[in-house]
């Protein structure tokens, strides 16, 4: 299997004109018209090349309002834009404008395009797309791996705020091979396009003809037998890092099941990819599940009946490491390793909870960037991702060992459990392979149900949380390459009863006294940028939802108050709350600070977010306290505050 990489870039502009008049420029001298007042000629102008008639200018005639134009090669919001149409034929333009009074649009309008001019198909994609003039292309969805396009199936999917998959944040996809990357090939799967499914025998047969211009053939198959459809499309090429295909009498190929996924499939369709083996579309889901790319992917039929026309040594291809299964160190160990108020234990049992807030996951191999990688990323909770039940909230699996026996009990069912390499494999007292279902999770297009007898693990962080998986999908060599996975959480084990201490060097802890803001106090604990990063562990601040992080402390001098001052001191940081001087002051949960000199206040934050929040990366923690017109507070020479302050604890419950 091959890699190649693109990038597509989705730019919402608006060019408002605002241009003088001109004697040569028509001025309707109003904001708002009616659909009648744009008309050709005296809202806007189509006017034919003097040498090139196939290149049609269009011009708005209208200031200070944005033209909208409806055009064979697409929408534009130019205030003037040329059209380079190849072949002969009747186009249309339907010209709008946007005004105060709303969007208004008039009537099509129709033009004439006199003779044929191949020489406006010299770029390569007509040729890859529809083999040339006189010519037609089929198009047939891939179906397995034929090491092509990063895929092994008809569809993959992107992040439109990450569409490299590389962490950079890029939302630019412009077509070539090495400038994105999908966050998930998930191959052929039952719930996506399933193994036999009509679609496959569905294609798109794109033709350049010197009488009926650019043509399209498609056919989609489906469990009704099938829709034969005959159209015309568009290839902008205006842009070329940005080239779309707009449909006419006909759509983009897709199978049934996408039919309410995506709310366009006809116009200025996004083409990521194009060789003359390989073509792969673009389409922006806007169901209920949120923005994503969906990535369809085709092979030329010539290319699919004779696949040693793919060359072998495409310059834009890397080729995808082999599936590698993690490797967990001495897992006997780590299933029973435990954390007691800060103290690492191993211990003869071990309990296992049901993550609440991602229960389970998909798992698989990106051969790109060799990692294994989650699927539901963050979107538990939609329609391809259903929210179990609450019974997993009472599952709970007992792990314990004697000697070198180990044994299971899921509160139903029991038995040994045999440890392999990373493999954990559920039997019964007498050795038979014994099933144990971990959840099972309905919505209203799927149901997701983890269970089996042998699972793989994926992950294991001893005393945190512990990921087992059954096979999902295997790619086209047979190996698994994706495994539907349960995330585990070690139950917590203590000696007493309360709330976790975070260790907290009080004489570590910044006191901060302007740095660009002369009325601003704070204790700071942490900060991503630079700052009080020694004073503690930030790693063990992690606050699950519905956690409560308390910290108490004392401003022991260097702080004389105003006479009636009702200062109020809180927690500030950029993950929860996201406040600061001065709003931060009108969070519910700001405190009031007692100016009594020594006295102890206490501060809390809470985790009202849906997941777990840590502090290790990208954020600060600190601890404000309310001055400004308030207090005089103390300063040392080199103008650091000299304030002193004593840091009772930090707890987390």
């Amino acid at each position: 299997m091959k890699f190649n990489y693109c990038i597509y870039s989705l730019i919402a502009s608006v060019l408002m004109v605002f241009a003088a008049c001109t004697p040569d420029e028509y001025e309707m001298g109003k904001k708002t018209y009616a659909s009648e007042d744009l008309v050709q000629g005296l809202a806007f102008t189509v006017t034919p090349d003097a040498s090139d008639p196939n290149t049609i200018h269009l011009q708005s005639l209208l200031s200070g309002v944005t033209p909208l134009w409806e055009t064979p090669s697409g929408r534009s919001q130019a205030t003037s834009l040329d059209l380079e149409l190849p072949f002969e034929g009747e186009y249309e333009v339907t010209f709008g404008v946007e005004t105060p009074g709303g969007v208004v649009y008039g009537a099509p309008y129709t033009f004439t395009v006199v003779g044929n001019n191949f020489n406006m198909l010299s770029d390569e994609k007509w040729s890859n797309l529809a083999g040339g003039v006189g010519k037609t292309r089929k198009w047939v969805p891939i179906d397995k791996d034929y090491g092509i396009g990063r895929c092994t199936g008809p569809i993959m999917y992107m992040n439109p705020d990450d569409v490299k998959n590389d962490g950079s944040g890029s939302t630019d996809l412009i077509f070539g091979s090495d400038n994105w990357a999908p966050n998930w090939d998930p191959g052929i799967q039952s719930w996506l396009v399933p193994e036999g499914d009509p679609y496959f025998d569905s294609y798109m047969t794109f033709g350049l003809d010197a009488a009926n211009g650019c043509t399209a053939e498609v056919f989609r198959n489906d469990a009704s037998g099938g829709t034969l459809m005959n159209g015309k499309f568009t290839l902008n090429l205006s842009d070329s890092k940005r080239p779309n295909i707009t449909f006419t009498d006909c759509y983009s190929l897709h199978n049934a099941g996408f039919d309410e996924v995506c709310s366009n499939y006809t116009q200025e369709i996004k083409i990521i990819e194009l060789t003359p083996y390989l073509l792969q579309i673009a389409t922006m889901r806007t169901n209920s599940e949120g923005a994503w790319w969906i990535i369809w992917n085709f092979i030329s039929e010539e290319a699919k009946n004779d696949p040693s026309i793919i060359p072998s040594d495409d310059i834009d291809v890397i080729e995808p490491s082999e599936v590698q299964l993690p490797t967990i160190e001495d897992l006997e160990t780590k299933l029973f390793t435990t954390d007691i108020n800060g103290v690492t234990y191993v211990g003869n049992e071990m309990r296992f909870l049901i993550n609440d807030e991602e229960p389970y996951d998909w798992m698989w191999w990106n051969g790109g960037s060799s990692a294994w990688e989650s699927v539901v990323n963050g979107n538990y909770g939609t329609t391809w991702a259903p929210a179990a039940g609450s019974e997993i909230e009472d599952f709970e699996l007992v792990l314990s060992k004697s000697g070198d026996t180990y044994k299971w009990d899921d509160g139903t069912n029991s038995g040994n459990l045999i440890i392999g390499e990373n493999t954990l494999t559920f039997t019964d007292s007498s050795g038979n392979p014994a099933e144990v279902t971990f959840l099972t999770a309905t919505g209203d297009s799927r149901t997701v149900e983890v269970k089996g007898s042998e699972f793989t693990v994926l992950a294991c962080d001893a005393a945190s949380s512990l990921q087992i998986g059954v096979p999902s999908s295997t790619n086209a060599k047979g190996d698994v390459n994706t495994y539907l996975c349960v995330n585990l959480d070690y139950k917590p084990v203590s000696d007493n009863s309360g709330p976790t201490e975070i260790a907290v060097d009080a004489s570590k802890v910044e006191v901060i006294f302007g740095d660009g803001n002369s009325d601003r106090l704070r204790l700071q604990f942490y900060n991503s940028w630079g700052g009080a990063n020694e004073c503690l562990d930030i790693t063990k601040v992690k606050l699950k939802k519905n956690q409560v992080l308390t910290i108490q402390y004392k401003v022991l001098s260097g702080i004389t108050w105003n006479e009636g001052a009702a200062p109020k001191t809180v927690i500030m940081e950029n993950k929860i709350g996201n406040s600061f001087e001065d709003d931060c002051y009108n969070l519910s949960y700001a405190a009031n600070f007692d100016t009594t000199a020594g006295a102890t206040q206490t501060v809390t934050l809470t985790n009202t977010t849906s997941s777990t929040v840590t502090f290790e990366t990208d954020c600060c923690l600190v601890v404000g306290i309310q001055n400004k017109g308030l207090a005089t507070v103390e300063m040392n020479e080199d103008g650091s505050p000299n304030v002193t302050i004593d840091i009772v604890s930090m707890t987390i419950e």
